[in-house]
């Protein structure tokens, strides 16, 4: 049995592993793992590098494979902008992608909420909250799909505004390590979690293979804890890293195991 297949949640790896296009990344990891996160780095305006997406062969791919997919919104998008137009870019983008991906039964899309460094935190804010109820109303229901995802700034900042306009929560618990934030606070977060992105710490550097069994022991505890049954993603971008962390988790979530 591969190596993502045997715990209660599900174990995901990005469609980045490889110095290659989706298609060819997502074709090498679906024997390996259950869910394979299609990254988007850049929103297609912007992109100088379009990539190839067949659908319906991602499609194909997850039914031979048992395979799910979640979604990785580009980071470039500015939902927290000055500018309206730039604010509706923004959005458009999210719909698009989420409108093309659909037929994938995707389940997550995460979403970066970009600080705006040259705004005050108040007015940023209030253009997110702005955008945000934009956002859920045009979605409605589809909305618990966005997982918002901590990143640079203390998550709290935002906090309010996922819950009141009903998004989901993407937690990275890299990213707690890596900006210093508390990691028990963090994990508090799980119950509400869609989507968990996982990967090490190393010499300041994010995105690491893992190298913590004990700290891998400690989150499977946890997510068995409280039941968790959504996607762990390694988020990682290579295969060299990718099957070493999968080997460290054969091992430090022996306990979890459905064998």
């Amino acid at each position: 049995m591969a190596p993502g297949k045997r715990f209660p949640w599900r174990l995901g790896a990005t469609s980045c592993v490889l110095p290659a296009d989706i298609m060819t990344n997502v074709r090498q990891l679906a024997p390996l793992v259950d869910d394979v996160q299609l990254l988007f780095f850049e929103s297609a305006a912007k992109s100088r590098l379009p990539q190839p997406l067949d659908v319906q062969v991602l499609r194909e791919l997850a039914e031979a494979h048992r395979l799910s997919y979640t979604v990785h919104l580009p980071t470039d998008l500015s939902l927290g902008a000055a500018s309206r137009a730039e604010r509706q870019e923004g959005i458009g983008e999210i719909l698009r992608l989420m409108a093309q991906l659909a037929p994938l039964g995707v389940q997550s899309f995460d979403l970066h909420l970009v600080r705006e460094p040259t705004l005050p935190e108040a007015a940023w804010l209030d253009n997110l909250a702005a955008s945000l109820e934009e956002l859920s109303s045009v979605l409605g229901d589809e909305k618990r799909l966005v997982g918002v995802e901590n990143i640079e700034y203390p998550f709290g900042l935002v906090a309010p505004l996922v819950t009141e306009y009903g998004f989901g929560t993407c937690l990275d618990l890299g990213h707690l390590l890596h900006y210093g934030h508390d990691l028990e606070e963090g994990l508090g977060l799980l119950p509400r979690v869609r989507h968990l992105h996982y990967h090490g710490v190393r010499d300041g550097k994010d995105h690491q293979g893992l190298h913590d069994a004990g700290q891998a022991g400690m989150l499977g505890r946890q997510l068995a804890g409280i039941g968790y049954d959504g996607v762990v993603t390694l988020e990682m971008y290579s295969l060299e890293k990718l099957e070493a962390s999968l080997a460290l988790l054969a091992t430090a979530w022996q306990p979890f195991g459905h064998e």
